[in-house]
């Protein structure tokens, strides 16, 4: 999933780089990112609304956000004050001072504070799991970079109108990037979309969206962002306390961050744990029903993009040794039968090995922290084989040790 994100700022960078095939349209965009870039300071409120490649619902977030431009922080480039809401009710808060990162929550009263001197590329780690309003925040996302980039042949661009968003009477235009065809890459994108909507009195963009549909592994899969201001005001903070650490209510319980250390995979010629758990076809199977059979077990989740590139794999290493003892299960920790359609999920990328449900105990029993996570399993059930996360060799490398196990 952070792949993706990562991709989607990307996009949303190159989608302001080549606005040029109306000249009236590239007008009003470069006098609104102007606009954007003039703002040093202000608050904000935000809807968000997002719906996940690998998933079926859009999700709606608010978010409360004071901020400053810091023209030579290497991290964030401004600092901040966002809270969280979700579905109504507050979330959390996040506090960066350039300094100081603060991830605290009012409802338990509980909080943890990393220095920048200390953590910074722990901080910059966490950069994709915090939204903020980008066309003015982030700096990588103000446009025009290089005007002077012009290729019709990538860019189609379209003034669609006025529109009235929030009572306020906006520019609608959209943007769309043809992407080139390159047979190598797994997700290949069918139509990447931009919208926005610029207020014609500030010229401030109230409203933008980015929709991208990709192919991968004959399935067409969807990804759509909504940004919306409801409420702004900007270059008027006078007032920087809520962007210092005492704007943290004195109730909340600060402590300095310690790094989780992740649990090594259980080592080879350790005897796997047993296990119990429910197939997509509602059958109970059991790791001891596989005894004198040679088992490949993977964790993996659906919005796990190595998971994803995985499964090709072992769906091939099951084609070829299923019928010679070798058993292909998945065991999915996270994603529901009905909720996360993970049925019709596997069915388009040709899986037919076994996949079980519900199996969060089951990750925690063989120290699963990172996905995918990959065991082998002799005859006797000793674990011969231990693999974290998938790349390029990986299935030349597991495919050996079957073969000399079989």
């Amino acid at each position: 999933m952070k792949n993706i994100l990562l991709i989607t700022g990307l996009l949303i960078s190159l989608a302001f780089t080549s606005c040029t095939q109306s000249p009236n349209a590239k007008d009003i965009l470069k006098k609104s990112f102007d606009k954007c870039e003039s703002v040093e300071n202000g608050y904000y409120e935000m809807t968000h609304r997002n719906k996940y490649m690998s998933g079926n619902d859009t999700l709606t977030n608010n978010y409360k956000c004071y901020f400053q431009k810091l023209t030579s922080d290497t991290i964030y480039s401004f600092a901040f004050h966002n809270q969280k809401y979700r579905d109504g009710k507050y979330s959390r808060d996040v506090l960066y001072t350039a300094n100081d990162f603060v991830n605290y929550s009012e409802k338990d009263s509980s909080g943890e504070i990393m220095s920048t001197t200390l953590w910074a590329k722990k901080i910059i780690s966490y950069k994709n799991n915090y939204t903020f309003y980008p066309l003015i925040t982030n700096k990588e996302n103000l446009p025009f970079p290089n005007d002077s980039v012009d290729d019709g042949n990538k860019y189609i661009f379209e003034f669609i109108g006025e529109d009235s968003i929030g009572g306020k009477n906006c520019d609608h235009i959209k943007m769309n990037i043809i992407s080139e065809d390159d047979s190598t890459e797994m997700m290949k994108p069918l139509r990447i979309e931009f919208h926005y909507w610029i207020n014609k009195q500030d010229n401030i963009p109230t409203k933008f969206t980015f929709a991208i549909d990709m192919l991968m592994d004959n399935d067409t899969m969807y990804q759509f962002e909504q940004y919306e201001l409801t409420k702004y005001e900007f270059n008027k903070l006078k007032d920087d306390s809520q962007l210092k650490l005492s704007s943290i209510p004195s109730y909340i319980n600060i402590k300095t961050y310690q790094p989780y250390k992740s649990p090594e995979l259980l080592p080879k010629d350790t005897i796997a744990p047993n296990w119990s758990l429910i197939s997509l076809k509602d059958e109970t199977i059991n790791l001891s029903d596989y005894k004198g059979q040679l088992v490949l077990i993977d964790f993996f989740y659906k919005s796990c993009y190595p998971c994803m590139l995985a499964l090709p794999a072992l769906q091939n290493l099951h084609e070829k040794y299923n019928k010679k003892g070798l058993k292909v299960i998945g065991i999915n920790p996270y994603d529901t039968k009905e909720d996360d359609d993970i049925e019709n999920f596997l069915a388009k990328r040709g899986v037919t090995y076994t996949i079980l449900l519900g199996g969060k105990n089951v990750a925690k029993e063989y120290h699963v922290s990172g996905y995918p996570a990959i065991y082998l399993i002799d005859k006797e059930g000793k674990i011969i084989l231990v693999q974290d996360g998938y790349g390029e060799g990986v299935e030349e490398h597991i495919e050996k040790i079957i073969i000399d196990n079989l």
